[in-house]
This record gives structure tokens, C-alpha cells and sequence, in this order.
């Protein structure tokens, strides 16, 4: 750190170099953010880069995004905005990894919270995870470890969570499989919370009108940007 901050006042001068100091000693860091695990004792920090998930089809593996948890006070931000009777709808996270959206989604009192995981080596922790969470939240959570798009979607209201966990290639054909099944049950509501909202998702689902846009919600930092949206089956 010496060596970098010496470096770095011979290139753009001691203010300069003083400022973007600050700038990293102050701001959030969410790959050593570990304040959930140590309150709870469970693993679900640290970030886990595509190339090492035990995917074996390559074509799938390098259409998943990395994993990256959400911190608690997002998801529990995002679950509150959504406004709904919690009781009445499941909670289904794609892409779920260690199980931190899971838990704290579980906080609140869902029918159901469902995390869909295709490695099984970040499925095996988030169940090491939930043994340890046993008793202490306020609804079932159910582990599926598999490609999400064999994953059927139970029945009745649904929230489906994403924090940008495919390429824009998956994430079309996840669509359209939560189309199909929203026009099994067209009178059921479907809402898709997507965190790290950015313009390659958000050309993906403008492909698709069945999903409408609720709202965007902001963020100074793009990682926490988010937008709603929900299914309409009439529309398809």
C-alpha cells in the first residue's frame, strides 16, 4: 500500500492521490463484507469469479455471472418496496449461491423462499448454511441445485429474484420459460425484482412486452440499482 500511494502522489500530486484515498477507505466493499456471517456464523461472503464454478457445460458456465452476495440491507430494502402480503407469494432467488438473499428474504414471512443453484459446490455450502439457520427464520427455505431453467416454478404468486446472474443469451430464454408458465395460471401475479439493472438486461426483458416495468429504483452505486417488473400473462 506504501509503494502504491507513493506511486500514485509521483503520478497525479498528493491531493489527488488523498482523495481517491479516501474515496476507497470510505466506500462500501461487498467482496470482504462478512458482517451477516459473523452475526449468524454462516459462509456466505466473498466472491466466487465465473471461471471457477464447477459448471461443466462450458456454453452454460460462461453464460453465469460470477457470485457477488447482495448485502442484507439491499434485499431487505428491495423486499420491503415490493408492497405485497408476504404470506400470499413465494420467493424464488435464480442464481442463489451461498444463500445470503435467501435468508434474509426468509426474514420476512413468505409462503415459501426458494434458492435455484446450478454449482453444486455453492449449493453445498448454502446447505451447511441453512443447517446453521435452523429454527431462527420465519419461513421454509428450499435448496434446488440444477440448471434454472429445469426448474418448474411452484404454483400461485410468485417473486422471482435475479441479481443479474445469467448472459443475455439465458436470461431470454428465462423469460420466456416464466412466460409459459405465467399462461398456465394467467391469474396469478408474477413480479421479477432485477438488481444490477443495466442496459444489457434491460434491452433483454424490452425484448419481451409480457414483462412490465413497474419502476426503476437508483443507486449512486449501479451494483444496488434495481427494477421491477411483472409478468403479464395477457400480454404475451
Amino acid at each position: 500500500m506504501r509503494r502504491v500511494v507513493r506511486e500514485s502522489i509521483g503520478l497525479i500530486g498528493f491531493w489527488m492521490t488523498l482523495r481517491y484515498l479516501l474515496i476507497y477507505l470510505l466506500s462500501y466493499k461487498p467482496f470482504s463484507d462478512r458482517s451477516f456471517d459473523r452475526q449468524h456464523g454462516t459462509d456466505t461472503g466473498g466472491m466466487v469469479p465465473t471461471s471457477e464454478l464447477d459448471i461443466e457445460d462450458e456454453a452454460t458456465k460462461w453464460q453465469s455471472n460470477l457470485y457477488l452476495g447482495s448485502p442484507p440491507r439491499v434485499t431487505r430494502h428491495l423486499v420491503r418496496e415490493l408492497d405485497i402480503e408476504y404470506q400470499d407469494y413465494s420467493f424464488v432467488d435464480y442464481g442463489s449461491g451461498k444463500g445470503r438473499v435467501l435468508f434474509v428474504a426468509a426474514e420476512f414471512p413468505f409462503k415459501k423462499v426458494i434458492g435455484v443453484e446450478i454449482s453444486r459446490a455453492l449449493h453445498g455450502i448454502a446447505e451447511a448454511n441453512l443447517a446453521k439457520l435452523s429454527g431462527k427464520l420465519s419461513c421454509d427455505v428450499e435448496l434446488w441445485c440444477g440448471n434454472a431453467l429445469d426448474y418448474e416454478l411452484p404454483s400461485g404468486d410468485l417473486v422471482l429474484h435475479m441479481y443479474h446472474p445469467f448472459g443475455p443469451d439465458v436470461l431470454k430464454l428465462m423469460l420466456e420459460h416464466i412466460q409459459c408458465a405465467a399462461q398456465k395460471e394467467p391469474d396469478r401475479k408474477i413480479l421479477v425484482p432485477y438488481l444490477f439493472s443495466i442496459g444489457v438486461s434491460k434491452a433483454v426483458f424490452r425484448e419481451y412486452p409480457a414483462f412490465r416495468l413497474v419502476r426503476d429504483e437508483l443507486c449512486v452505486n449501479n451494483l444496488y440499482r434495481w427494477t421491477l417488473y411483472e409478468c403479464k400473462p395477457a400480454d404475451v
